[in-house]
């Protein structure tokens, strides 16, 4: 029969590979959005139209920026409590 603890490490590994493969959807989605920022690709639109594309996808940038750092975040406190638990 698993011992606690070796579910308690199963758990956290699983949770370290789900939070990894958000990390990659977010960075992958964010890559995409400043690539064509910054290489203004704007779909021959008109410069009001422009503007507020640029607009918006500055500001999907800036909500994977969030959601990165909260991510890690998650990463940090996942590492200290899997650390904390292999004191037990």
């Amino acid at each position: 029969m698993e011992k606690l603890s070796e579910r308690v490490q199963l758990s956290c590994d699983n949770f370290f590979n789900q939070l990894y493969s958000l990390e990659s959807i977010l960075r992958l989605t964010k890559d995409v959005c400043q690539e064509k920022e910054f290489s203004s690709i704007y779909y021959n639109l008109p410069p009001k139209d422009k503007y507020v594309l640029s607009e918006e996808r500055n500001h999907y940038i800036n909500m994977l920026d969030l959601a990165l750092d909260r991510v890690s975040d998650l990463i940090e406190i996942n590492y200290s409590m899997e650390n904390e638990l292999t004191k037990l």
